[in-house]
């Protein structure tokens, strides 16, 4: 029975579309109805639990497989600790859509958003490692051993990306789903940058239909 529970809760998070181009945006993207005068009645969280948390992160490629079946492990035994650490990683994943939400829309940033980065990046900077491998050396995370040392780690990945993408040319192609009732954020890599929709065949599909309805 766990073992099933566990596959459904996955085949749930599964099914969260990955359409940001980097994976800091797609987690950025895992909530619904943050986006200001959006006429979205409630705020919906597509992450409801640190376990499927650690389900995404999977999802979106950032850890293996050994180390999802570990990070699982160690939710599970952490009881209520983990709600703490859900906390931490939900509260992360707002600080940041404030601030890239900032950036697309062309406003100023909140030196406070972008300070809290700096933190994160500092703090969770053990986390990190270098190692050799044939062609050379990489960076690489350390394996999840503690439930304070996955905290970190997930944190860690998300700021490292974050960074890059705002040290990135890749910036300025930073985009705001043009329906306005969608929060997602994404790189637009079309050719001509004239991307407008997070998903054509979902957010341009409605915004068509709403001006078919409005010329009749």
């Amino acid at each position: 029975m766990p073992g099933w529970a566990m596959s459904v809760g996955q085949l749930k998070i599964n099914a969260i579309r990955l359409v940001g181009g980097v994976s800091v945006l797609d987690y950025l993207n895992t909530c619904d109805g943050r986006r200001p005068g959006t006429s979205l009645t409630a705020v919906v969280d597509k992450l409801s639990s640190l376990e499927e948390i650690v389900h995404w992160f999977l999802h979106a490629g950032l850890i293996g497989e050994a180390e999802h079946a570990r990070c699982v492990e160690l939710v599970q035994q952490s009881s209520w600790h983990s709600v703490t650490a859900f906390r931490q990683l939900i509260g992360f994943r707002e600080s940041l859509y404030r601030l890239f939400l900032s950036v697309a829309l062309g406003e100023p940033v909140d030196a406070r958003e972008l300070e809290a980065l700096n933190e994160v990046l500092v703090s969770t900077s053990s986390q990190r490692a270098l190692i050799s491998i044939p062609a050379g050396f990489v960076w690489t995370w350390r394996p999840c051993e503690t439930l304070d040392g996955m905290t970190s780690g997930f944190t860690g990945r998300i700021a490292v990306q974050a960074a890059a993408l705002l040290t990135s040319p890749d910036l300025a192609r930073l985009r705001l789903c043009a329906l306005p009732d969608c929060d997602w954020l994404f790189v637009d890599t079309s050719k001509n940058g004239r991307r407008r929709w997070c998903q054509m065949n979902v957010c341009g599909a409605k915004e068509k239909a709403r001006r078919a309805v409005g010329q009749f």
